[in-house]
Formats: structure tokens, sequence, C-alpha cells
């Protein structure tokens, strides 16, 4: 093909299709300078629909920010695509596959109500999954609407089979196949066993065959991405979501016979970091098929703010005499810097009057000495009015030596700021902190996976309740453990507690989870202990089945005299810290072993009853 064949494609049988991928609406939508950010680059994309006439758009995830998207956010969502893609030119793309099947309702430019004229079909990315009761993702809000047309997505995660749509226009044939975001551990681990599966068609090599997903591309560590190589090999086009900087490359005929398939990454729409990557200039991509002949071609995004990103080494920059006050003489050459980056933003500025004023500026700076080091945020405040995020445009960082990381790391000290840099979420800096723990000081009962899919489900999901799920599952699963064991001193105890630990840590994630939320959700023996002033061990246990319906169970009254008796003679001004520890203990093993004895009276009974 050379360069001007695409001059004889006929418009009859070539599809046009407009491809973008992590919008992040809502990003920092309560930020007076940066909240219209997200709406701003969404809006222009779809008018670069219309501009060149597309005949579908075609998003790689992460439309939303926020698995639940405020009331605004889906407001202007909703304003946007009904300005630029509702309308009464009519769609030439015949959809052959089963519509049920593939969107689980009738294709939005179909249905008799709607009138389409630019269709969105979407995945869904790590942001937007499906959250909460029934598994409802932002994305079946839109496409119960007839929004957007919303497919790949997944139920079942044991085994994933992948059934194309199946689109069609004059001779051009379409097969896009659609893999929303599944964690990345688990969809590696399935590639591995070989249970993912793509439907081929008989007659594939009369399709072209486009791939498009939501998963780690850049190698985050083994079995936390996913390998190109794992792919199938009849795929003729891979779009790439959740990477964030573009990668997208004029393309002009790149199917190569037998040599697999060419990656369209074409990265986010919006800055939602002021890392390197995201400084790298924003693109949208219009593809155009004709039979299994292809043309990639990148569109700059306009009305994207304008980000610089600097690395800064002060050990190889000049500061100056040395008779101010090293700290001032680092600030005066980092304002310099910043005024610099300032410059250098302006003259990427498009003229689009969307574009917004003023630019993102991000400077890492390696120092040497405590002595260089400052207040970042006082810093900041020169530049307020100037640049978009005053607050944070530095990150300081400690130089150091290769033998000096290599010493810290032997040390029990954890380095977080270290970690914080290699870390590429939250997830892998909770994971590195943990085990950079000395032993006498990890975690003894929580499962680590645990409380990092905790933080991921609570800042990506707004799960609000997932803490209090993890830890009281884990809470019960240890009771469950200790009153089904034999243990009897503390050191019996610690053990039980540390296999316990041992057996979550080697549980399935998926198994995990069940195992917490089924846990979280069971009335099962809990042991607490009153106010002190009282001094009284006070056991509560829920019993459940057969009617009984919720017991307190307390001691004699002549008992809970006595243990007051006690409780008075050992008052916490007379317990030293020791004696206190170990009444303690005591108390703790003796609820136990009490619980123990209930717990048998309680298994007779049904027993008993059920006779």
């Amino acid at each position: 093909m050379v360069q001007n064949e695409s001059e004889s494609w006929t418009n009859d049988d070539t599809i046009r299709i407009l491809i973008a991928s992590d919008i992040h609406l809502g990003y920092l939508e309560n930020d007076a300078e940066r909240g219209e950010d997200s709406f701003i680059a969404f809006e222009e994309v779809l008018s670069l629909a219309v501009q060149y006439d597309v005949d579908l758009v075609l998003l790689g995830g992460d439309l939303f920010d926020q698995a639940k998207p405020s009331p605004s956010c889906m407001f202007k969502c909703t304003q946007i695509i009904r300005k630029y893609c509702f309308g009464d030119k009519p769609v030439s793309v015949e959809l052959l596959s089963d519509q049920l099947q593939n969107f689980s309702r009738v294709v939005n430019y179909e249905d008799p109500n709607l009138n389409i004229s630019y269709p969105i079909l979407s995945i869904h990315g790590n942001h937007d999954d499906p959250v909460g009761q029934g598994s409802i993702s932002s994305l079946d809000i839109l496409s119960t609407t007839g929004l957007v047309n919303y497919f790949g997505k997944w139920s079942d995660y044991t085994q994933v089979r992948v059934s194309p749509v199946l689109l069609q226009k004059g001779e051009t044939k379409l097969s896009l196949y659609g893999l929303s975001h599944l964690k990345d551990q688990r969809l590696s681990r399935l590639f591995g066993e070989k249970k993912v599966e793509m439907d081929l068609l008989e007659d594939s090599n009369d399709w072209f065959n486009i791939l498009v997903l939501h998963q780690n591309r850049a190698d985050r560590g083994h079995g936390n991405y996913i390998p190109e190589n794992v792919l199938p090999k009849f795929l003729d086009l891979v779009i790439w979501g959740h990477e964030h900087d573009s990668q997208v490359f004029p393309i002009k005929d790149m199917k190569r016979d037998n040599e697999g398939f060419c990656v369209i990454q074409p990265g986010s729409t919006v800055a939602t970091s002021l890392a390197a990557g995201e400084a790298l200039p924003k693109h949208c991509a219009l593809l155009q098929l004709h039979k299994k002949d292809y043309i990639v071609t990148p569109l700059p995004l306009k009305t994207v703010r304008p980000f610089i990103f600097k690395t800064i080494v002060l050990s190889e920059e000049n500061l100056g005499g040395k008779t101010v006050k090293e700290s001032d003489r680092v600030q005066e050459f980092l304002k310099d810097k910043v005024e610099a980056a300032i410059e250098e933003a302006n003259t990427l500025r498009s003229g689009n009057p969307k574009q917004p004023r003023l630019p993102l500026v991000r400077l890492s700076v390696f120092y040497e000495h405590d002595s260089q080091d400052f207040n970042r945020i006082r810093f900041g405040q020169n530049f307020n009015g100037i640049v978009a995020n005053p607050n944070d445009i530095l990150i300081m960082k400690r130089e150091k030596k290769i033998r000096e990381r290599k010493e810290n790391y032997k040390s029990e000290e954890v380095d977080i700021r270290g970690a914080a840099v290699e870390a590429s979420d939250v997830e892998t800096l909770l994971r590195a902190y943990y085990g950079a723990l000395p032993a006498e000081r990890r975690l003894a009962v929580l499962s680590v996976r645990s409380i990092t899919e905790a933080v991921r489900d609570y800042t990506l999901k707004r799960d609000d309740g997932v803490f209090r799920r993890v830890l009281e599952g884990h809470r019960r699963h240890c009771v469950d453990s200790l009153l089904d064991s034999t243990a009897e001193t503390d050191e019996e105890v610690q053990e039980r507690l540390r296999i316990c630990k041992q057996d979550l840590d080697a549980t399935e994630e998926a198994q995990l989870k069940g195992l917490i939320e089924q846990a979280a959700k069971k009335k099962v023996v809990t042991v607490e202990e009153s106010e002190e002033s009282e001094g009284e061990v006070v056991v509560e246990r829920v019993a459940e089945g057969r009617g009984r319906g919720r017991a307190r169970g307390r001691s004699p009254r002549g008992a809970r005299g006595r243990a007051r008796g006690r409780a008075r003679a050992a008052s916490p001004e007379r317990r030293t810290p020791r004696r206190q520890a170990a009444l303690k203990s005591t108390e703790w093993l003796q609820t136990l072993s009490t619980e123990r004895a209930s717990r048998r009276r309680h298994d007779s009974s049904e027993i008993e009853l059920s006779d």
C-alpha cells in the first residue's frame, strides 16, 4: 500500500473509528482551577468525532475517575454526550452479532426511541469498574439510558471467554473483542492457566480483529502486568488502555503477515498525576479500516492544560556563592527553574480558547543534605495565580548512592520515601512497606493482601465500609480459629494466630475475599471487656439458627460480685504494667476456656434438638 492509496478507498467500505482512553471524568472536580479539565478534554474528543465524521467512538476504559461518580459529574457527562452524539445522521455500520450477549441490551443506534449519530462503545477500567450491590458500574447506568454501548463486562473471574462484537460496513468486516479491567495478578494467572479464550470466527481471515483491553502494559513486577506475547496471534490490532503516556504513532499498512499485531496506546486525555509520563503530548487517534488494511492518524488534543516536568539534581548544579544560607540559595535557584518552566509552558499553547490558562509545573528535585531542604508549601505560595498547582510544584527526594540504598535496605528502618518514589500505585507502596518491616513489627493477624485491597477499594470505589468488613472478618476468623484450637497459654495463642495469618496469606485472592466477606456477615462469639471502672468481663454470644435469636451471656450474680471485688482490690493505681498485662492475659484465657465450654454445650443442645 502506498501513501495515497487511501484516496482510492470508498466511503461505503471504510469504517472510521475515533479511539480514546482514560478520560477520567470528575478528576479533581472540586478544585476551583482544575475541576473542569477532564470535561473540557472529553468534549474535544467528541467534537473531533463529529469533525472527522466517524462511524463510532471507541473508549478503552476509565471514562470516570471514580467508581461512584458524583451527580454533578454524571450530569456533565450526559450533557456532553447528548450534545455531540445525538442527531439525525444515520449510522452506516451494521451490527451482526448477538446484541444481548455483547451489550446486555439493544445497541443504542438501533433503539427506535433514540436518535444516535455517533455511537460510543466502551469497556470499563480500574477506576469505573462494577462495585457494590449487584456489581453495577457507572457505565451500566449510561448503557441503560442509551448513552453508551457497554461491552466486555465479566461476572465469572475464574475463566474468561470473549465473544466479539461483529460489525460490517460494505465489504469491511470488523470483529471487536472487549476485555474490561481485571486485576493484573488474576488476569495474568488466567492467561498462564490457559483460561482466557477468544472466540475465533470460522472465516477469520475475512475479518479485521481488534482487541480493546485496560491493563498494565509496562512491567511492574512478576504477574503484575500483561505481556504482549500472551495475547492471541490472530489479532490485527490491540488498543491498550490504562497506561497514561500517549503512544499513538502514524501507521500506514502496518499489517504484517504472520508477524503478530500492532498496539495503539491512546494514553489519558487529562493529567491525573504530576509524573513525567503525563507531561507528554495528549492524543486521541483516528483509525480507518478498509477490508484488511488500516491507517492510524494521531489527533493532538488542543484543550489540554500545558504541563512541564523537570528533574533536577542539586549536586550537579551551581548554586552560587556560599555567603547566603544554603536553603535560601536552593530556593532562589528553584524559583528560576519554575519561571523558566512557565515560559516553556507558554510555548505549548495551542490558541484554542477553551485551553486552561494556568500551566502545571512539577520539579523533581534530588538534594544531598538536610540543609538544602525547606518548606515546599511556603515556596509554592510565590506562584499563586501563576501555576495551577502551587501547593505541589516540588517533590523533594534525598539523593542516595547505590551503596547507601543497599545499606538502607539491610537496615531495620523502613525507607518509606524511597518506596514511595519507586511504587507505581498505593498497593505496591503498602506491600513494599510491610515487606520491609522487621519481623517483630510485621502484621501478626491481618493479611497484607487484604489491607492493600481495602485501600484500593476505598480510594477508587469509595467503599466506605471496606475497612470495617476486612477488620471484622479477620477478627472473627481468628476468634473462630482460637475457639476451634486447644490453645491454653499465651505462647500457644500467639502460635495459633501466626498459623492463622499464614493460612490467610497463602489463600487464593478470590477465596480470601470470600472468606472475609463471609466472616464479616457471620454472627459468632465475641469477647469484650467492659469499662475498667467496673472491672467486669462481659461475654456477648450471638446464637443463630433454631430461633434462638440474640442473647447476652453474663456470669451469675455471685460471680459478678466477686469479679467486682477483685477489680476493686486490683484497682488501676495499684497495678504495675506487668501485673496489668498478666491480668489481661489471664482474663482472656479464662474467657477463651469459658467460651469453648459454652460452644460445646451449645453444639450438644443443637444435636439433641435435631434428634
